[in-house]
């Protein structure tokens, strides 16, 4: 017994000196560029009272409670939130300058407490801007070691944000709506497709060339196609590559041309998302069952590659608003 008390606080001392040796910090910042105003810009992410309306994070669980301070505008003002996907913290208001930059700072209380320095900034003339959103600071002590993940994870959220901040500036709406509707079972079937990677920040239009080419082949084989899917098979998010397979669901299995191929979905257990809107905001989605799942303690099957399947054809269904896709992210 003694031995094994010593063993551990050897271990114990050895993760201890780790975590004291490792920096921990962090900086990540994402950019976008707008059509609209820096003035009407500014006046969109100094306002907490319209957060809700572009929030990454918000979108995910539109229930959760959030209030706001003061006008919500002035430094001084803070933005609070409580959910049970999303946590609970809040963010306050500590400087600015008129139409040019913002700073913030965050502190989250659940799932762990931490704080950060977030910040605005805003250039351009005219009615173009760029905007870039950025956070810097510290994990505590005991957290070191997730600091190198905060920049991808951080980053994406605000890509999806920075989205939905474009949209809503210039369109006045934002085309992504999301139905968590639980665990279920992802059917078998067979489809014809094409397997490739690329950037992840290059996959929607590797897909438009991907669909393109297998839309050709159907119609060229008389071929109907029930509906279309993508086959995530590795996301890394370091490098950042994305391996996918796009394909077609069929009922018959045709002669193949080269570089096609024939894939076979298998019957398993899964979380359903259904995400209604623009495929740019997919990711609204995915953040949202993977959140999910994190909340309910579900086990995801890594062993099983995620699947999204496209029930409208774009060149038919011409508005983004309507497309409909189901998400399925394989469980134990």
């Amino acid at each position: 017994m003694m031995y094994l008390i010593i063993i551990l606080l050897v271990v114990v001392f050895i993760v201890l000196i780790w975590l004291t040796l490792m920096d921990g910090s962090y900086y990540v910042t994402r950019s976008i560029q707008l059509d609209v105003s820096r003035e009407k810009t500014f006046e969109l992410i100094s306002n907490f009272n319209t957060w809700t309306l572009w929030s990454p994070w918000l979108c995910l669980e539109p229930d959760a409670n959030v209030t706001v301070s003061k006008d919500g505008k002035e430094v001084g003002a803070v933005y609070a939130w409580t959910g049970k996907m999303v946590g609970s913290g809040e963010i306050e208001h500590k400087s600015f300058i008129e139409d040019i930059s913002l700073d913030q700072e965050i502190r989250f209380l659940k799932p762990f407490k931490s704080k950060s320095d977030v910040f605005w900034k805003l250039s351009g003339k005219g009615e173009t801007c760029e905007l870039t959103w950025g956070m810097k600071g510290k994990m505590p002590f005991l957290f070191k070691f997730m600091a190198k993940n905060m920049e991808p994870w951080i980053g994406m959220d605000y890509e999806r944000g920075l989205k939905m901040i474009k949209d809503h500036l210039e369109t006045g709406s934002i085309a992504s709506e999301i139905e968590i509707e639980g665990i279920t079972q992802l059917q078998k079937g067979k489809f014809i497709g094409i397997k490739t990677s690329c950037n992840m920040q290059e996959i929607a239009s590797s897909m438009k060339v991907v669909f393109k080419e297998l839309n050709e082949f159907a119609h060229t084989h008389n071929l109907e196609a029930e509906k279309a899917l993508a086959i995530y098979h590795n996301f890394d998010f370091k490098n950042p590559v994305c391996e996918y397979s796009a394909g077609l669901v069929i009922d018959k299995v045709p002669t193949l041309d080269n570089g096609f191929i024939i894939g076979e979905l298998t019957d398993q257990k899964a979380l359903k998302i259904t995400f209604t809107g623009d495929y740019k905001h997919l990711g609204n989605a995915w953040s949202a069952a993977y959140m999910y799942a994190r909340n309910k303690k579900l086990k995801i099957n890594k062993k099983s590659d995620p699947v999204e399947f496209y029930l409208n054809d774009p060149s038919k269904e011409t508005d983004p608003s309507k497309w409909i896709t189901e998400v399925y992210l394989p469980l134990k």
